[in-house]
Formats: C-alpha cells, sequence, structure tokens
C-alpha cells in the first residue's frame, strides 16, 4: 500500500522554492557539514535535541524546512546521510505535543520502556515528558508538527477522557486508517506552501488548532482501543464545560460534587445528568481522569524532582496512595512506580 504523504503530493518543494522570499513565513537551511547539522538542531529545538551519527557512513546532505499557522509549528527534515543517526529530545512537563510523520525511510523511537518503529503512511505522537531517543539508518525525509501544550489541553480536557489522551506514552496512528485526519494534515501543509495562507489568517487559527486536536484525539482513542465520542459528545451545554474548568484547577483538592455543581449555578442532579449524556461517565471519574494525567508527568519527572509515589499521589489530590496504585494501574495498564523507572530509563 502506498504511504499516504510523500515530498511531492505535500508540495513541500513550494516551501524550499520561496523560502528565501520575505513575504512567506517559511524558512530553510540546508549544509553537507555534519557539526553544523548538530548545531542547527540543537538551535531550533532551543538545546532540547541532539543529533548524532554513530556508525561510519557518508553525510551527504541536510535539510530543513518550518512554517508557522499560529502556534502551530510544521517542519520538513531531510537526512541523506548513510550512517546510524539518532536524536535524542529531553521533553519537560509543558512540551509541545509532537506528530512524527516519516515521508521516506521509517525510524524507531524510545520513551522509558517502550520501543515504536514507524514507517511511511504511519504517525507517531509524542505527548509525555521524558527523554525520547530516535534513530535509523540510510536517507530519512521526516515532517514534524508540534502544537502548543496549552492548546492541546484546552481542547483534549473538553474532550471524553480527553486529560489521559494528553498523557498517554509513544502512540503510533495508522493515516491510511485516518484518512480525515490525514486529509486535515495534507490541507493543511499545502495551504502554507501558498504565498498567502488561509490557514494563518487570525479568523481561522483558533478552529484549525481545534479541529487538528479533535481529530487527533479520535485518532487516539482508536490506535489504544478506547471507545470513540459519541456525535453529542463535543457539543456539551455551558455548565459541563465549565464543571470541568472548575475540576482542572481544584483537582489538588478535596473536591465535592455539590461544590460544583453551586459553581456551574445548576443542581447536582442536572450535574450527573449532563456528564452522563454529554461524556459518557460522571463528573467523578473525570476528575479521577484529570488527576491520574497529572500524576503521570510528575511520575515521569520524578527523576527531576525526586518525589515519591505517595508523595505525588497526594500531590494530585489522591488521599489514598493505595487507591491511587489501582486507578493508575487500570487506567494506564502499568503501576505507577514501573512509570517511575521507566523515566529513568
Amino acid at each position: 500500500m502506498e504511504p499516504v504523504f510523500t515530498v511531492d503530493t505535500l508540495r513541500l518543494s513550494n516551501w524550499i522554492e520561496t523560502a528565501s522570499k520575505l513575504e512567506t513565513n517559511h524558512a530553510h537551511f540546508v549544509t553537507a557539514d555534519l557539526p553544523a547539522t548538530r548545531q542547527r538542531i540543537l538551535e531550533v529545538s532551543q538545546g532540547r535535541c541532539r543529533f548524532t551519527v554513530t556508525d561510519a557512513g557518508p553525510f551527504v546532505q541536510f535539510r530543513e524546512a518550518h512554517a508557522f499557522a499560529g502556534a502551530l509549528a510544521i517542519k520538513f527534515l531531510s537526512w541523506n546521510c548513510f550512517g546510524r543517526c539518532e536524536t535524542q529530545v529531553l521533553r519537560g512537563a509543558n512540551h509541545h505535543l509532537s506528530l512524527h510523520i516519516p515521508l521516506t525511510g521509517g525510524f524507531e523511537a524510545r520513551q522509558g520502556g517502550l520501543t515504536v518503529t514507524t514507517n511511511p503512511g504511519q504517525m507517531l505522537v509524542v505527548s509525555s515528558p521524558g527523554a525520547v531517543n530516535r534513530w535509523w539508518e540510510g536517507p530519512c525525509d521526516l515532517l514534524n508538527v508540534m502544537i502548543n501544550r496549552d492548546a492541546v489541553i484546552n481542547v483534549f480536557s473538553r474532550l471524553p477522557g480527553g486529560p489521559a489522551l494528553a498523557a498517554m506514552p509513544l502512540t503510533l496512528i495508522d493515516l491510511r486508517e485516518n484518512v480525515t485526519l490525514a486529509m486535515f494534515i495534507e490541507n493543511l501543509v499545502r495551504d502554507l506552501g501558498r504565498p498567502a495562507p488561509a490557514f494563518s489568517a487570525p479568523s481561522v487559527l483558533p478552529h484549525v488548532e481545534r479541529l487538528l486536536l479533535t481529530l487527533l484525539a479520535g485518532g487516539l482513542r482508536e490506535a489504544q482501543g478506547l471507545p470513540t465520542d459519541r456525535e453529542t459528545s463535543a457539543v456539551a451545554p455551558w455548565y459541563v464545560l465549565r464543571a470541568e474548568d472548575y475540576l482542572r484547577k481544584h483537582h489538588a483538592e478535596k473536591v465535592r460534587m455539590g461544590d460544583v455543581a453551586a459553581a456551574c449555578g445548576v443542581s447536582v442532579r442536572t450535574l450527573h445528568y449532563g456528564f452522563s449524556k454529554f461524556r459518557d461517565h460522571g463528573p467523578a471519574d473525570a476528575l479521577r481522569d484529570i488527576r491520574l494525567a497529572q500524576a503521570r508527568h510528575a511520575l515521569i519527572e520524578a527523576r527531576i524532582t525526586g518525589l515519591k509515589v505517595a508523595e505525588i499521589a497526594k500531590l494530585v489530590g489522591f488521599p489514598n496512595a493505595s487507591q491511587f496504585s489501582r486507578d493508575y494501574r487500570a487506567h494506564f495498564g502499568e503501576s505507577p512506580s514501573a512509570t517511575s523507572r521507566a523515566a529513568f530509563g
């Protein structure tokens, strides 16, 4: 089966050809020098990404072209190298969500104890904090889409099970099975190759981010074998959205549903009805998911903070460490201590 994306179908040559023109939103970098490549990658990643070639082999060329649609950053990276290449990215808790789409050549990626192989026609979603290593051999063309963490939280938190989606480990999405998502990304990239991109208009940008993230959430659910949204789920009434905002802000506290309902101006019964109808779960389940997502970030960051599992449980709002461990294992398929150990791996 043919890969979904190629350099030609995405018209990425337009980015490179017009990159030198001041009126475009593109930038282009090209070099045949390995040290210059390392320095360039270090600079554009603000010191978070390091590039190495570990095996002998001719280094022919590195190319990079990137464009922006508001807070969305889209990069085309091309390595013409016959050694074994590797990148390492150190991701913090507020690091952007990254979509890695190979156009030519595949790669392997590892985060903690999880290793994933990604080939053309697939997309790797990287969301959790912690070190991510990616390696490949031979020429490789890659499309990266980077989405601001605040936008991810804003959109995912309004979707059923969204907070947990934002904390997932490496997840592989088959773009051939998610055609609408693939077509949207293709249209976005091709639009940015035009002199006056429509998707970059200030009135359009918020809708672009929201639609991309909503489609991505559906792909993540399918990849993880989770239930898909009901048609009505995204159109929740104002009091459900306000309740979700309240839960996010107060998740570390002792939350009473009466207080949540009062903050939303509705009865507890109405609150439960709204969550059941539009979110397929109750407000207490939503609170638990928010706490678990926060806990996962904290566990991966424990190598820096030094916090223990019991301390993290209390920090995110679980008064009972045993209950926290049971809920965490049921949600993520591993114990909190296993997540913490993998972050050190």
